[in-house]
């Protein structure tokens, strides 16, 4: 099994989750986070090949293994805290199904199979926001979901801190942090409608399609 170093794993997941968040319309399926992200609204990610030979390998570095396909609706609503995946979601994870691993290994990642990820992300993110909601914040602490004004750096960073922990089992560094506040803040307009929705939804989409959220 080849080797990688796990921030340049992670750092590289984070842009194909941006990058693909233009696409999955489907996956953020309910009207209100349809329009999460549009194409212009990030900038365009040159498309970088996820095949083990064109990785660096690094001597020392855990093997990478990843969650297969059966395993990928599980952990991420585990390691999220979503009680019950939805009927969107259930569905979303057989229509993209295919694309994803069957069997985990490190060879075997591809864009169709995070662009998948992202899509089935986007839904079981879709369903926290809407478990928070009515049984109280966890994650998305102080988020007006309803209103139209971005979350705090602060409250934003909080959030990214407890998904790394729970999803990425380590903290996050300042760079990731700093890739997903301009992120958000690139992509999501100050007052635009929902943005306090959107913005968790772009969030959490990110974080939960980057490959240190799918490792074993």
């Amino acid at each position: 099994m080849r080797k990688y170093k796990s921030k340049f794993i992670l750092v590289l997941s984070i842009f194909f989750a941006t990058g693909v968040l233009t696409y999955i319309g489907n996956g953020c399926s309910r009207s209100q986070s349809a329009d999460v992200v549009n194409s212009s609204s990030l900038s365009a990610v040159t498309p970088v090949s996820t095949t083990s030979s064109d990785m660096p390998i690094i001597e020392g570095a855990r093997t990478v293994s990843l969650v297969y396909s059966k395993q990928v609706v599980d952990q991420l609503s585990a390691c999220s805290g979503l009680a019950l995946p939805s009927e969107k979601t259930m569905a979303m994870y057989e229509q993209k199904k295919g694309a994803i691993s069957t069997y985990g290994t490190a060879a075997t990642v591809t864009g169709p199979m995070m662009m998948a990820v992202a899509s089935i992300a986007g839904e079981i993110c879709n369903d926290l926001i809407d478990q928070e909601a009515t049984s109280g914040a966890r994650l998305f602490t102080g988020y007006a979901m309803a209103g139209n004004v971005i979350p705090n750096n602060s409250q934003l960073s909080d959030t990214i801190t407890k998904l790394a922990l729970s999803c990425w089992q380590r903290n996050e560094s300042s760079s990731e942090r700093g890739i997903l506040l301009n992120m958000i803040s690139s992509s999501v307009g100050a007052s635009e409608t929902l943005a306090a929705r959107k913005s968790a939804l772009l969030l959490c989409t990110s974080m939960l399609s980057s490959l240190d959220a799918l490792l074993n």
